[in-house]
């Protein structure tokens, strides 16, 4: 796979991700259904940081996030121990439709380098990028079965 397929499948996977909020309120990003460990808005956050995180720790290359995604969207964090300073719905919905470009702009010419470390047998930054991808699928499923769970008439 040549490094614009990469970056396609990356657009590709966002559009969907970004097309499962459409009708999604504030109310609803917060909600939390018996037998999740969290919410649609933890959900969103955490692609954002989890992607970003990834980048820069196997990359070394910075992408702009702001600090306090970390705090709030990193695996282990949850909407019970938030105090305040959580984006909206419309700020993730922002971050998740620039980060594609954002990455794009950072990591174009450098998918063949060597990660800074191995994960998960992973040795290349293009592959950790692709994990990414699986690692988005596995949120927004659980964002679609939040949203069944809720939702439901």
């Amino acid at each position: 796979m040549n490094e614009e397929q990469v970056f396609q499948q990356i657009a590709l996977v966002r559009k969907a991700t970004l097309k499962i909020l459409d009708g999604i309120t504030e109310e609803q990003a917060d909600l939390q259904p018996k037998g999740f460990a969290n919410n649609i808005r933890w959900n969103l956050g955490h692609i954002v940081a989890a992607q970003n995180g990834m980048v820069a720790k196997f990359a070394g290359i910075p992408v702009e996030t702001p600090p306090r995604f970390f705090q709030l969207f990193a695996p282990g964090t949850k909407p019970a121990d938030w105090e305040g300073g959580v984006p909206t719905l419309d700020e993730l919905k922002k971050h998740l439709e620039h980060q594609p470009e954002l990455l794009q702009e950072a990591l174009t010419g450098k998918l063949d380098d060597e990660a800074a470390e191995e994960f998960l047998s992973m040795k290349t930054v293009g592959e950790i990028l692709n994990f990414t991808l699986y690692h988005e699928g596995v949120h927004t499923g659980t964002i679609k079965a939040i949203k069944a769970q809720t939702y439901q008439k």
